[in-house]
């Protein structure tokens, strides 16, 4: 047992006002361990006791007020004697520690009391280490005893004078095992909770427990975050306007991008939320704290920001996400061609949906690399970005699900439009669509189609492909007025999509002619978006109406009769029918326009093939009305089955590879499926 000393005198700096040293650390036969010492301020409140806090590794043991009377403590006229503390830590409340584990701070500063002469370790310990990370948030680095790899070292954390952490240097370095340094096992990584404010200076010093000395580069002066105002943005472009040499702009420039990749790797390590993410892994591996789990991250990718009035694949993109957010996931979303606006960008996360873009993302790799680790699933919407992107993902995030969601097979589409428009030419470009599609379900932990007609292809294409039929939530509109108020068949579409621009004119050219026969008050609208001047010049035929696009699609279905889908050729599943169907309306379909649709009797008597037969059909919902309501009332209950919320929570959930347990916990697992 280390026997006791007084050691009378000042220990702080000359403006602290308080005095007092640590004179025992000694461990009993019983095993609990035996901590005194004495502290006093030195201000006209001398003899007004201290509080004191004993640490072992940094974690509270006890607390105490240094008021035991000690004789060798007592100054005539100014100090009492009442100064001293000796606390009993029984040995089971104790860490596995020895000696130079402990530390008694001084309360409310927490600044640590000095040791007295006889307790330091020997100033010839020969230490060894480095500082790797200074940041608001962590502190990472290395400690070494080079003349016992076997022992390892504390390491005190000292903020603006007060102790803040006290840990130990055993965490695995495979680098320094690499280089000789015994197991390697010398690393430490303290996380700053709550991290340092950015409206002040602060000092930092990271010091060997044992032996009281800094390490390299300790202390750290953190500077407070300068406001980025007007004044500063004008200074820098007066700095770089002044700039003569070419040389000196190339210098310029390169510093410039420099600081611009170092921001961007600062942002992407917040928006990553790497601090809290090593504060749960810390709190799993020690099993010391109770925190709740971190949300599940997904990442969406497509070309641009999902538009419902553009195209159904932008429709099943935002339910997909809005399905993810509701299965306790933290969607997100970045566009890989074009950038969406600022009033897309607040609409995405009016909804929950974090939209990453210019200018600290300005490209999808800049996301991925920046955020590396950082998603648990990223989703590729559309080939093209499945194509591009999953080997990048594989790279940054090794530990993610990767999911390619196919809006249509491609290939199918193509091959169908080289018999229908005779091009042999087109037979190719299906041949190298239908590689791509197959490589991309065959690199990826799942494939998501909307089709079960496609998802058969590409399982017999690939047979260890994951595929799953996911569909998107279409939400029921409000009932059409009146029949007798309502007048006109509707074809809408995507006039840029190739499978639509013909079906229009098939429609006007062909099946019009004979609907004329049939029911000639009978007018055709065209509605969508796209289109070129050979569709707006149809707008001079006679019983066609040129809408182009409609700012209220669903009040615009809610006017006509019934719509029309007379598809020739195509793939996956038709938006314009189940949104018809959504408001309660007729949809007469040929039958590529309803493929992969489980389609009620009621439901199939409104598919045709012929230009002749869908003229027919169309004529007689146009003008019977008991016949209309009824497919519109199929139609609507086709949309609550199959396009719930529920269904495609559930769908979405296992091409995630959530498992039935997951699922059963949650408020969407009822399905229909």
């Amino acid at each position: 047992m280390n026997a006791r000393q007084p050691s009378p005198g000042p220990t702080f700096s000359p403006d602290s006002h308080v005095e007092g040293f640590l004179d025992l650390i000694a461990r009993l036969p019983d095993g609990a361990w035996q901590i005194a010492g004495w502290v006093r301020r030195t201000a006209q409140t001398a003899n007004t006791p201290v509080e004191v806090v004993v640490l072992c590794h940094g974690q509270e043991l006890a607390r105490a007020r240094a008021d035991l009377f000690r004789e060798d403590l007592v100054v005539p006229g100014r100090a009492d004697g009442h100064h001293g503390f000796d606390i009993l830590i029984p040995d089971e409340t104790t860490p596995i520690a020895e000696a130079s584990a402990f530390d008694v701070l001084i309360l409310p500063e927490r600044a640590p009391l000095p040791r007295a002469a006889h307790l330091l370790v020997p100033t010839s310990l020969a230490i060894r280490g480095a500082v790797d990370v200074v940041g608001r948030d962590r502190l990472a680095g290395w400690l070494v005893n080079e003349t016992d790899l076997t022992r390892r070292l504390g390491i005190s954390v000292m903020v603006d004078g007060s102790l803040q952490h006290r840990v130990m240097a055993n965490q695995s370095r495979p680098d320094l095992r690499n280089i000789g340094l015994g197991d390697g096992r010398y690393g430490f990584d303290v996380l700053l909770n709550p991290p340092l404010s950015a409206d002040s200076d602060h000092v930092v010093s990271l010091i060997c427990a044992e032996n009281g000395e800094n390490l390299p580069g300790s202390p750290f002066h953190v500077p407070a975050t300068r406001r980025f105002n007007e004044s500063f943005r004008s200074h820098v472009r007066q700095t770089l306007g002044s700039i003569a040499s070419g040389q000196q702009r190339e210098q310029a420039i390169d510093f410039l991008m420099g600081l611009a990749d170092s921001l961007r790797q600062q942002q992407g390590r917040d928006d990553a939320r790497e601090t809290a993410t090593r504060q749960h892994q810390l709190a799993r591996r020690k099993g010391t704290a109770n925190l709740a789990p971190s949300p599940f991250r997904v990442l969406f990718i497509d070309d641009r920001a999902p538009d419902p009035t553009r195209d159904a694949g932008s429709s099943a993109l935002l339910s997909h996400m809005q399905a993810a957010r509701a299965l306790g996931y933290e969607p997100s979303f970045i566009a890989s061609v074009t950038m969406p606006t600022g009033s897309v960008v607040r609409e995405l996360e009016k909804l929950g949906i974090t939209c990453w873009c210019a200018p600290t993302y300005p490209t999808v790799e800049s996301l991925l690399r920046t955020q590396s680790n950082a998603f648990d699933a990223i989703v590729f919407h559309r080939l093209s970005n499945a194509s591009r992107y999953l080997a990048l993902a594989s790279l940054y995030m090794p530990g993610a699900r990767l999911v390619s969601s196919v809006a249509d097979l491609a290939s199918l589409r193509l091959e169908r439009q080289s018999v229908v428009e005779n091009r042999p030419e087109l037979r190719t470009a299906a041949a190298q669509e239908k590689v791509r599609e197959h490589m991309a379900a065959w690199a990826s932990h799942a494939t998501i189609t909307h089709s079960p007609v496609e998802a058969d292809l590409l399982g017999t294409a690939v047979p260890t492909a994951s595929i799953h039929v996911v569909p998107w939530h279409i939400p029921l509109a409000p009932a059409p007025r009146p029949f007798a108020d309502r007048s006109g068949i509707a074809f809408v579409a995507h006039y840029g999509h190739a499978p639509n621009l013909d079906a229009a004119k098939w429609l006007v050219e062909d099946i019009l002619p004979h609907l004329r026969n049939h029911a000639p008050e009978a007018e055709i609208l065209l509605v969508g978006s796209a289109m070129p001047d050979s569709i707006m010049r149809m707008n001079e035929i006679p019983g066609v109406q040129v809408l182009g696009h409609v700012a209220d699609l669903a009040e615009l279905l809610r006017s006509v009769r019934l719509t029309i889908a007379p598809l020739r050729f195509g793939a996956g599943i038709k938006g314009k029918v189940l949104e018809s169907w959504a408001v309660g309306l007729p949809c007469v379909a040929t039958p590529v326009a309803v493929e992969g649709l489980h389609l009620s009797d009621e439901l199939k008597t409104a598919v045709v093939a012929g230009a002749a037969g869908l003229a027919r059909v169309a004529a007689d919902f146009y003008r019977n009305r008991d016949k209309a309501d009824a497919i519109g009332e199929a139609g609507r209950e086709y949309i609550r089955i199959h396009q719930s919320e529920a269904t495609v929570c559930a769908a979405l959930g296992r091409a995630l590879g959530l498992g039935p347990r997951a699922l059963l916990g949650h408020p969407h697992r009822q399905t229909t499926e």
